[in-house]
């Protein structure tokens, strides 16, 4: 016990001892630049060796090592640093900012424990190019790599006799007597093939951005089941071949630079994959773990010609090397060693292209790749029936039909047959019809009812199965009311009440309602238990267009509604003909012909009259002041109105005068014949007697005016007329004053 306490006190004495005594100096070695720079295109990299020169087994521990670096000329301070040595290397590298070439760089250490230094040591330099005596000018780095967004500092060295007043940019900055850097140089993307350039007294520098590799997603799979491939997505490096990657799979290099092809077993089981792409900027490592056998992507098949076409199958066969292959066109089929196939429920007379790949029916992964594409083409086969139905127009009955459609006609249609007859007839009329035709005008006698027209349409393969209709009597109407109907966004929208008598459906036809084109018309078929529908067709605005509903029976169509109106009004673009004006003393009669039925665009609500004229304040036509007048007169719907039809009309006094003439005529007429036979018997009283023993009664007659100056003058006629029978009911004939009122009247 006495002896371990002596040891522990020895130590601790020691420790004192050591702690108070001052820390040796250590010993700079040698400092170098790192690299084989045979270009002298740049070197960054300064490393530093010592010893600590402490007696052996008197080291204290822990040491560390302060390092302080100057730029050599103004010995100004560019780096230090508190470094550890825990392996008793005594060995140190620094990378600088700049190049090294760029000024003389001096370097010094000293030894730290806990709170003691030693002294520092000497200042051991590196020398730069700043102190040669080179009679050219020199930029460091040359040649330079850099990635995307790096500062890259820039020094320019320059000869002996161009120092004196230099500054010019971006050398802004002076480091030495020589020797001029600049700030940071950043590129926010990467350099064309030639790089970038960087100019100083006459002299440059050429530098090139890029990226490290950055590749990605590294699968390996087997395309034969022989061999092993495998790619990756490469990442952008540079346009320049300075960014140029190199790859190794598992060890081995590769030229291609997004896959490899290696001749590995792919009966191993679970393998690993490990890609390094390396270029002069970094490195990139991924890895991929599968069983080939899980990885199965096939290369493509051969196909060969289609054989056995027909209208609506074929066959088709194809060739491959693999063990596994799957064709798919409308649906998978599975099956090894498949070769063939039967391709059904095509279409007629239609051009196909097909292509086959291959999978792995076990362990499916991936389809392989398509194959060549084959091209063929189905045989024709018979149309599909016509789509008929029928016009009346003018009183003659059109049967019309609808061109078929390339799915429908399964072929070039070569023309129509039709055939006519009745039930109750046994002759048939059979007529053909060329492919450009859509329309045959029944005749008189078959458009009398209870006739039908079979049609079908004809190509090479055959003839179409027949569509049927019978044509309705002219004038089997039922009796039905023409309603109106407003259309609504560019369509016509109709609905009716479900007829029992409907066993095939309706039809819907519309045409334009003053068309006088024969077969203008389009109708659409609607299946039974719908009772309405949209109609979208070429409707065209301000146009009247007829729709009607027909019930579909096992005879002909009954009409079940029928309309008419407009998809959208307009203002008329016509104006109303013939307006003429008539002058009844102070007031006036217009009257006018209707407008042309196409130019009215909508339905008309009215008329508008509008009167100019002196002191003309309401819209009158009674009543008026003398002077001079212009009507005009403009039909409008609900859009708008028209253009106007204008007469113009001198109303005047002499129109006032013969409004009361009439009047004045009769009154005129019995007073005189009352003056007169007051002459002749004046001590008589209102009966009077002539000189035959004839009695006359002497009326005054009062007549009303009336709103027509003929009805007046019509009433004056009758009033004298009646004197004369008067007088003639006496047996006596006029007096020669009576005479000569008769003809002045």
């Amino acid at each position: 016990l006495i002896l371990v306490l002596l040891k522990d006190l020895l130590v601790i004495v020691c420790g004192i001892l050591l702690t108070a005594l001052p820390l040796p100096v250590p010993e700079i070695v040698r400092v170098y630049s790192d690299g084989n720079d045979i270009h002298d295109f740049g070197v960054w990299k300064m490393n530093v060796e010592w010893r600590d020169n402490f007696p052996v087994g008197n080291k204290p521990e822990p040491v560390t090592y302060d390092v302080e670096i100057f730029h050599t000329e103004q010995m100004r301070l560019v780096h230090k640093e508190t470094i550890e040595d825990p392996m008793g290397t005594h060995r140190w590298s620094w990378t600088s900012p700049l190049p090294l070439q760029c000024t003389s760089h001096s370097v010094r250490l000293r030894t730290r424990h806990q709170s003691h230094t030693s002294e520092w040591t000497p200042l051991y330099t590196l020398k730069g190019k700043d102190i040669d005596d080179s009679s050219e000018s020199n930029i460091y780095p040359q040649d330079y790599v850099a990635r995307v967004g790096e500062g890259i500092v820039f020094c320019c060295i320059l000869k002996k006799q161009s120092h004196a007043g230099f500054s010019p940019p971006p050398f802004t900055i002076q480091i030495s007597n020589r020797t001029y850097i600049t700030e940071p140089v950043r590129h926010d993307d990467v350099s064309s093939v030639s790089g970038f350039d960087i100019l100083c007294d006459y002299t440059g520098a050429t530098y090139f951005i890029g990226y490290a590799p950055d590749d990605q997603n590294l699968t390996c799979e087997t395309r034969d089941l022989n061999s092993v491939e495998c790619h990756w997505i490469p990442g952008k490096t540079g346009k320049s071949r300075m960014f140029n990657v190199q790859y190794k799979v598992n060890g081995r290099y590769t030229e291609l630079f997004d896959r490899c092809v290696l001749d590995d077993s792919v009966d191993k089981g679970v393998m690993n994959w490990t890609l390094i792409a390396k270029n002069s900027l970094g490195e990139k490592m991924i890895s991929d773990v599968a069983d080939p056998k899980h990885r199965v992507r096939l290369k493509a098949p051969t196909i060969t010609s289609a054989v056995l076409v027909h209208a609506r199958n074929a066959t088709l066969e194809w060739q491959w090397g693999e063990k596994f292959c799957t064709f798919l066109i409308k649906e998978t089929f599975n099956g090894s060693g498949l070769k063939s196939l039967v391709l059904t429920d095509l279409q007629p007379f239609t051009g196909y292209s097909a292509r086959v790949r291959c999978g792995s029916y076990e362990h499916f992964y991936k389809w392989g790749d398509w194959s060549n594409l084959n091209t063929f083409s189905t045989k024709e086969d018979i149309p599909e029936a016509v789509d008929v139905w029928m016009q009346i127009l003018n009183g003659h009955t059109y049967v019309v039909w609808k061109s078929l459609t390339v799915n429908q006609s399964h072929g070039i249609i070569t023309g129509y047959e039709l055939l006519l007859g009745s039930a109750t007839d046994v002759t048939k009329e059979h007529i053909s019809k060329a492919t450009n035709e859509h329309c045959h005008k029944v005749s008189a006698k078959r458009a009398e009812g209870d006739y039908f027209i079979s049609m079908s349409a004809k190509n090479s393969a055959g003839i179409s199965p027949p569509s049927k209709i019978t044509i309705p009597n002219l004038q089997s109407d039922g009796g039905i009311i023409t309603d109106t109907i407003i259309g609504h966004n560019d369509s016509f929208s109709i609905s009716w009440d479900p007829r029992p008598i409907s066993s095939c459906g309706y039809v819907v036809d519309w045409f334009p309602t003053y068309s006088t084109e024969q077969c203008d018309i389009k109708w659409m078929k609607i299946p039974s238990g719908v009772s309405d529908a949209t109609l979208h067709s070429d409707f065209e605005n301000g146009v009247k267009y007829t729709l009607s509903v027909y019930a579909c029976t096992s005879g002909a169509p009954q009409l079940l509604q029928r309309r008419e109106g407009y998809v959208k009004e307009l203002v008329p673009s016509g104006r109303v003909r013939s307006l003429k004006a008539k002058q009844y003393g102070m007031n006036v009669e217009l009257s006018w012909e209707d407008m042309i039925e196409e130019e009215k665009k909508g339905f008309l609500l009215g008329y508008i009259t509008l009167i100019v004229g002196p002191s003309v304040r309401m819209h009158a036509l009674s009543n008026l002041h003398p002077g001079y007048y212009t009507f005009t007169v403009k039909a409008f719907t609900s859009v708008g109105q028209g253009p106007g039809s204008d007469i113009t009309l001198s109303v005047d006094q002499q129109g006032m005068f013969a409004k009361f003439l009439p009047f004045y005529s009769a009154y005129f007429f019995t007073v005189c014949i009352g003056l007169l036979h007051r002459v002749q018997s004046s001590n008589k009283r209102h009966f009077i007697e002539d000189e035959s023993g004839i009695t006359m009664i002497c009326v005054t007659v009062k007549i009303t005016l009336l709103n027509t100056a003929v009805y007046t003058w019509v009433l004056s006629v009758l009033t004298a007329f009646s004197y004369i029978c008067l007088c003639h009911y006496h047996h006596r004939p006029l007096l020669w004053h009576e005479r000569m009122v008769w003809n002045l009247f």
